[in-house]
């Protein structure tokens, strides 16, 4: 009886410590989210963006207003991420085609038309690993290219401007095999003030600012 006990019992530990390697065998590696990646990125953004006059000398202003500015945009970005435990701390770079864009009628410079054609950011991340999956904050850098169209009274004009500032955000990104992951992203940007010499309206200059926020949805590889 003791024998037939023992027996059983040997059995039992070898069959659980067989099944307990195949399961380690079996079992996924995990992500090693070090390394460098490029990828690519499309989303939407919308914005305000908040102009005035104020008259060469004085100062003085007599008109105020603010406008959406909204649109598509898509791009890539390229990073570098290193692992420390369950963190991550990165930087990432990207820059972006966009067609966001918006106008008013102003009262004395006519119609007033701006567009941010390209924007780019440089940004770090710092993220919490859960699984295949990253949490993480980013900020950084931003800078945008304006241009704004006047026309008003036959005559028209326009400028060219680029301006830097910030931009804070958050996303998920998700590892669904050892190269590839996706992700979605939030941010908002404040690009900070440009401002305009209008030929329709030469007495006055026009300081105007622009703050944005974006979704993104990309897919990265990693090398």
């Amino acid at each position: 009886m003791k024998s037939i006990l023992l027996a059983s019992t040997m059995l039992v530990a070898a069959s659980g410590g067989a099944f307990a390697a195949d399961a380690v065998v079996a079992a996924p590696a995990a992500y090693e989210w070090s390394g460098f990646y490029v990828g690519a990125q499309l989303g939407y953004g919308w914005g305000d963006v908040d102009s005035h006059d104020a008259q060469i000398g004085s100062g003085d202003s007599d008109w105020a207003d603010s406008w959406k500015s909204n649109g598509v945009l898509g791009g890539i970005h390229l990073g570098y991420n290193h692992a420390i435990d369950s963190f991550v701390l990165g930087v990432e770079g990207d820059i972006e085609a966009s067609g966001a864009s918006g106008s008013v009628d102003s009262e004395y410079a006519g119609n007033i038309k701006t567009k941010i054609d390209v924007q780019g950011s440089l940004r770090a991340r710092l993220g919490y690993v859960m699984g295949p999956t990253l949490l993480y904050a980013t900020g950084g850098l931003a800078v945008a290219h304006f241009r704004t169209n006047y026309d008003g009274d036959g005559v028209t004009d326009s400028s060219s401007n680029t301006k830097a500032g910030w931009t804070v955000g958050a996303g998920v990104e998700y590892a669904f095999t050892q190269n590839w992951t996706t992700r979605i992203e939030y941010r908002y940007s404040d690009f900070g003030t440009f401002t305009d010499n209008p030929a329709t309206d030469s007495q006055y200059l026009y300081p105007t600012d622009v703050k944005t926020q974006t979704v993104r949805v990309g897919v990265s590889y990693k090398f």
